[in-house]
């Protein structure tokens, strides 16, 4: 059977915000998942299912979003533990992450 070339997936974080700050006050690696990043979200993961490289417990991340009101429908908790849904597309062996929700 041939594998697929392309396949989108999720995976769900549950991770305590760090801090968030506008993308250009930001100094470091950011990972997109908005095709118009303008802020910073960086989190401690805190679990991660499916277990991802680059996401393990304890890890710090920092997700470039577009804006933290939409995400979290208001301002989010600094401190606070959220479980996200994180989206990536895998093509040709290349992994893109697009989309990041929190858990409602």
């Amino acid at each position: 059977m041939e594998q697929a070339q392309s396949a989108n997936d999720e995976i769900r974080l549950r991770a305590t915000v760090q801090s968030v700050v506008l993308l250009g006050d930001f100094s470091g690696v950011v990972i997109p998942v908005h095709f118009d990043p303008r802020f910073a979200l960086t989190v401690r993961i805190e679990s991660a299912s499916p277990p991802v490289a680059g996401f393990a417990p304890g890890s710090v991340v920092t997700f470039g979003i577009h804006s933290p009101t939409l995400l979290f429908a208001g301002e989010p908790a600094k401190g606070k533990t959220y479980d996200f849904v994180l989206h990536r597309k895998t093509e040709s062996g290349r992994i893109r992450f697009f989309y990041l929700e929190v858990s409602r």
